[in-house]
């Protein structure tokens, strides 16, 4: 098979893994053609080039069940050797259409054979051809020590998807794996290289949202233990979508709303100083779907607001909606020169802080709506595919 029949079809396969997205400032790329993403927020280098992401193999042994690379499809399948990784890749870098790497591998032959692989190339990129950019490396469930330490010394970032947040959700959809032996104990091995000084892009994984049944609190629950207690640096969901020959071809797809409550849900416990038990859950412990969480928790604490622009501490202001690391930083900044009195100068900070309107005062005076105004404004209503984060 031609290289490049190789990667059209290696670069379909690569399309579920979400922690492709660039750990430096960056998008991603797919090898068919350009697939870009925003850069993540806390990100600000614009300048960023995509970052090549392909599969090693889409060969798999295994039949998780809301995987469409399980070994019982009959589908197309292709494998990549380590030189043919270094000869998708390097003309790319070289060009300077990229500037990274990620890549996976499904489970091909066995977990030690697909990950040697894998390293395999990585490492012919790392010595013979030199190269010394970012490389994200996504394990596999099972993986040795000797190639988790491996992997550790190669890659600037490591991933390994959990996929439920939990071992009895993980029994539901994918069996074959120990939520603890085969996934938690790995991260933690990577955790202890990080902590030496390896990995400077740190750690991440992926959840699947709604296929094991699982609730929002229980997925992040188990990210905020993730970043409490093994360091990760990014948790990332992807969307359930069924899929013909798998078992769950007839389950209910997951709403893309779900996800992005779960995005901004997740940015509150990284980036706002929230704890988990603080997220706005209903009493089945899912997010509003209306409502991004940051609003919905703000709604429900009337008690807490309005709080003063001109003097409130950084940690009140990150509560506020529409309210941003990026804005309360300027507004830290700018109310050292001048005091804010009045709406024109929170609109100025830009469309999303003048939300905050409803939340804060200005010198004293209250430019917001009232609490039955709000009521109403922010009824349940039905939810769009797209809503903005914020």
């Amino acid at each position: 098979m031609e290289l490049d029949t190789k990667l059209d079809l290696l670069a379909d396969a690569a399309q579920y893994d979400l922690c492709a997205t660039y750990a430096r400032p960056g998008r991603r790329y797919t090898p068919r053609q350009a697939s870009w993403a925003a850069p993540e927020a806390d990100e600000l280098d614009r300048r960023a080039r995509p970052v090549f992401r392909v599969l090693m193999s889409s060969q798999c042994v295994w039949n998780c069940a809301y995987c469409p690379l399980r070994a019982a499809n009959d589908l197309p399948r292709a494998a990549l050797e380590p030189e043919e990784l270094a000869r998708a890749f390097m003309p790319r870098y070289a060009a300077g259409a990229v500037q990274g790497l990620f890549v996976s591998t499904a489970v091909h032959g066995g977990i030690g054979e697909a990950v040697g692989r894998m390293l395999d190339g990585v490492e012919l990129l790392r010595t013979r051809y030199t190269y010394s950019g970012y490389v994200h490396v996504k394990l596999l469930p099972g993986t040795a020590y000797s190639d988790v330490e491996r992997a550790a010394r190669l890659a600037d970032r490591l991933s390994l998807n959990l996929e439920a947040p939990s071992a009895a959700h993980l029994a539901r959809i994918s069996p074959e794996r120990s939520w603890q032996a085969d996934l938690v104990e790995r991260l933690l091995w990577a955790r202890e290289w990080q902590r030496a000084g390896a990995l400077p892009s740190g750690m991440a994984t992926q959840f699947v949202v709604g296929a094991a049944g699982e609730h929002d609190r229980d997925l992040l629950g188990a990210g905020s233990w993730l970043y409490r207690e093994l360091g990760l640096r990014r948790v990332y969901f992807g969307a359930f979508r069924p899929l013909a020959g798998t078992p769950l071809a007839g389950a209910e797809r997951t709403p893309h709303a779900r996800v992005q409550r779960l995005q901004q849900a997740d940015w509150m416990l990284r980036q706002y100083g929230f704890g988990h038990g603080e997220l706005p859950f209903d009493p089945g412990g899912d997010l509003p779907l209306h409502l991004d969480p940051k609003l919905a928790w703000a709604l429900a604490h009337p008690e807490r607001f309005p709080v003063e622009l001109n003097s409130a501490a950084p940690e009140q202001l990150l509560r506020v909606p529409g309210l941003g690391p990026i804005s309360v930083a300027r507004v830290l900044r700018l109310r050292q020169l001048h005091p804010f009195s009045d709406l024109a100068h929170l609109t100025s900070l830009g469309t999303q802080a003048a939300r905050a309107r409803d939340f804060v005062t200005l010198g004293g005076r209250f430019f917001g709506r009232s609490r039955a105004e709000l009521e109403r404004a922010y009824a349940p209503r039905p939810i769009v595919e797209q809503l903005p984060l914020f």
